[in-house]
């Protein structure tokens, strides 16, 4: 009997050429995060090793913090130390990362970010939907978007997207999930305290400038300002310097 397979069509080949890049690098990170197996494909569909489970809860989230500061983490010590987050990276074995900048100007400057300096990790699109919990526990899948982000910056789209999809999360839960990540990125050889709650916060507003469009779609049902877990941030900060 041929192996479950799940099919992603692409319209544009070189979307798909990028996508399997970015798998590829993020196996090759031996991370022990589950990831699917890639079958041969085609020029314009990927296909992928089908993988059983449910959708994500809110539940589930202090597990998905984890899985993604592991990727974060063990990323960093391999190769992400070298890079700076204003300017491409092409690593030993991988795609080559664009900056955090690009694409990112205007909204950085809407809500006073700069995280230039800051340690580089990356982001793949943490969206809620872009996990699902395997009887072995928590894998990610969709690997379309991957560029260099600071630390912190796909988690709070983890948390912008379960809060936009499930509503309020508890404040003390969006600790937990904040204690989890730290504590995997330091543990797999990224740097202490790798996001502050400053920059948590400021990262989450930057996703819900760019979610925003997306509110009673592709199931965000709930406006970010109504959902947050914390008080809404007041006036442009640094993130290079420490809260007043």
């Amino acid at each position: 009997m041929s192996p479950a397979v799940f099919v992603k069509r692409y319209a544009d080949p070189a979307r798909a050429v990028a996508a399997q890049a970015h798998l590829r690098w993020l196996q090759q990170l031996g991370s022990d995060v589950r990831l699917p197996h890639l079958h041969p494909g085609t020029a314009t569909h990927l296909i992928f090793e089908h993988l059983d489970g449910t959708p994500p809860q809110p539940r589930d989230l202090p597990r998905l913090a984890a899985v993604l500061g592991r990727l974060h983490g063990t990323a960093y010590a391999r190769e992400l130390h070298a890079a700076h987050l204003d300017r491409p990276f092409h690593g030993q074995a991988g795609p080559i990362l664009p900056a955090f900048h690009t694409g990112r100007h205007t909204v950085l400057a809407q809500v006073g970010v700069d995280p230039t300096g800051l340690p580089a990790a990356f982001y793949k699109d943490a969206n809620l939907r872009n996990f699902i919990i395997t009887a072995t526990g928590p894998a990610v899948v969709d690997f379309d978007d991957l560029t260099l982000a600071p630390f912190g910056y796909d988690l709070a789209k983890l948390i912008v997207s379960a809060a936009m999809t499930y509503g309020t999360l508890d404040s003390h839960q969006a600790e937990v999930v904040v204690a989890a990540y730290t504590h995997h990125v330091e543990t797999t050889g990224g740097p202490t305290n790798a996001c502050t709650f400053t920059q948590l916060t400021r990262y989450a507003e930057m996703h819900h400038l760019l979610t925003a469009r997306y509110l009673h779609r592709n199931g965000y049902r709930h406006p970010w300002p109504a959902v947050r877990p914390w008080p809404a941030p007041a006036g442009p900060l640094s993130l290079k310097e420490p809260p007043p």
